[in-house]
């Protein structure tokens, strides 16, 4: 318990074990888990053949995470999660199960990756080692450095900036102007997700489009706007791609961006952990600037090309 387990790609640590309700009758048991992005770009555990998780009770029974639907949809929490270098999720994976014994307490948890799956994959980060699976054992606390030691990759180059500052990296321009609860009217207890305002601006001097390719011959030009993450109190964050639609920077009316043309959008973020408690406090915006600028006759950008924003502080 409590201490970071990493295989290269994932870095992992239970904190904590507790005893899941349905009203006043235990059905089953919830474990809090903490995922940690190890490697240099966007992943999900799902990209990575993250297979199942396994609650290991006192009396040697084994409890299938996807042996029922709330164990199997909790799982899923984490499997869809993209997260940024160095993001993280927090969340509690359940293992619900019919005549519960209070007393057959879990004392292990096993998390299952497909390793000869993932060799297969080329393109995907590889595990460093061939002990890829995580093994938890319940019945005893990590402290001092077993406590501490993550590993794995920190976060991504950025150009730091506030709420209401125009950010620049040559090709693009924006800022960030208002973070509200999504429904806008929504308490904290009911609300799903935060809606982020922000205005965009071509700034290159060429028409282009947010994505790679090109459109109209090569009037507008791809730039490889990435992704956007968006990162709580907590250390939690969720990408733009968990909500419908993802990154909405491409539904704009039109898709081409003439020079100086701007746009403004609400971006909504959800999933991921996400409770209305738990304020945001960062944006990060990235971009495929090592491709763009490897591209002849298109806007290169200046570097770092991406945008971390303080949600704390307003220019």
């Amino acid at each position: 318990m409590k201490q970071w387990l990493f295989n290269g790609v994932w870095r992992v640590k239970v904190t904590d074990v507790e005893p899941h309700m349905n009203g006043n009758q235990q059905d089953g048991w919830q474990v809090t888990e903490v995922w940690r992005n190890g490697t240099s770009g966007e992943l999900a555990p799902n990209d990575t053949a993250f297979k199942d998780q396994t609650l290991e009770l006192g009396n040697g029974t084994a409890v299938k995470s996807t042996d029922s639907t709330g164990g199997s949809l909790s799982q899923q929490q984490v499997n869809f999660n993209e997260m940024a270098p160095s993001g993280q999720l927090t969340y509690q994976q359940l293992f619900l199960m019919a005549n519960v014994d209070p007393s057959n307490k879990p004392k292990g948890l096993l998390l299952v990756f497909n390793g000869n799956q993932l060799a297969q994959w080329k393109s995907r980060p590889q595990f460093t080692t061939s002990k890829y699976n995580f093994h938890f054992n319940l019945g005893c606390v990590a402290s001092g450095a077993a406590a501490n030691a993550e590993g794995g990759s920190n976060q991504v180059m950025a150009t730091e900036g506030c709420l209401n500052q125009w950010m620049s990296n040559g090709v693009w321009k924006m800022r960030v102007t208002a973070i509200t609860p999504n429904p806008p009217d929504a308490t904290p207890q009911n609300q799903n997700g935060w809606l982020v305002t922000q205005t965009w601006e071509n700034a290159s001097g060429r028409g282009v489009i947010p994505g790679g390719g090109a459109d109209q011959g090569t009037k507008f030009v791809g730039t490889r706007v990435s992704d956007e993450f968006l990162a709580t109190e907590s250390g939690n964050n969720v990408s733009s791609f968990n909500a419908v639609g993802g990154f909405h920077l491409g539904a704009k009316p039109g898709s081409d961006w003439a020079p100086g043309s701007s746009w403004t959008f609400q971006q909504l973020f959800v999933g991921g952990g996400l409770v209305g408690t738990d304020k945001p406090v960062r944006l990060l915006v990235t971009f495929d600037a090592k491709t763009q600028n490897a591209l002849p006759a298109v806007p290169h950008y200046r570097m770092p090309a991406n945008f971390r924003i303080d949600l704390t502080c307003s220019k």
